[in-house]
């Protein structure tokens, strides 16, 4: 008898002690929803309308798309045109070379310009023609003054000279 009784003890601790086991997790979920029951109340909801095609007036995106159909088809063009360019207007390769020979030459004389320009010293002035081209130049009072005159415009230039 004695060993049946320590069973069914033995038996009741680990029932009551599943049943605290159930009762604590209840107790932690009642908590957890307790806990969380101010956060989750509804509040109205605002749909603003962005696509013209349910009525909203937020073009955006379709402009975007737009522009970059319209690049990509520039970009084609400009490409198809410059291959047919390229093949139209070929030019002797003496002629090219010639054109190298003088764009170099010219880049000579321009950077041996502005070099005498750039190193003058104050009271020099002067006047390069070239063409349709004038460039005039007065170093005065700290000062070098650049005027270049072309059929498009005037460029002017001041910049401080060390006196």
């Amino acid at each position: 008898m004695r060993g049946g009784l320590r069973n069914w003890s033995t038996d009741a601790k680990e029932a009551f002690g599943a049943l605290g086991k159930i009762i604590a997790i209840f107790v932690a979920s009642g908590t957890l929803l307790a806990s969380t029951a101010g956060t989750a109340s509804a509040t109205d909801m605002f749909v603003t309308l962005r696509s013209p095609s349910f009525g909203g007036t937020n073009v955006t995106p379709y402009q975007y798309e737009q522009a970059v159909k319209t690049l990509r088809a520039d970009r084609a063009a400009a490409a198809k045109a410059a291959a047919t360019a390229s093949t139209t207007t070929t030019k002797d390769e003496n002629q090219v070379f010639a054109d190298a020979i003088v764009s170099q030459l010219n880049s000579l004389v321009a950077r041996d310009i502005a070099l005498k320009i750039a190193d003058s010293k104050p009271g020099d002035a002067g006047t390069i023609q070239s063409g349709s081209v004038s460039i005039t130049f007065i170093n005065a009072d700290g000062q070098l003054n650049i005027v270049i005159t072309t059929p498009t415009g005037v460029t002017n230039l001041s910049l401080p000279t060390a006196d």
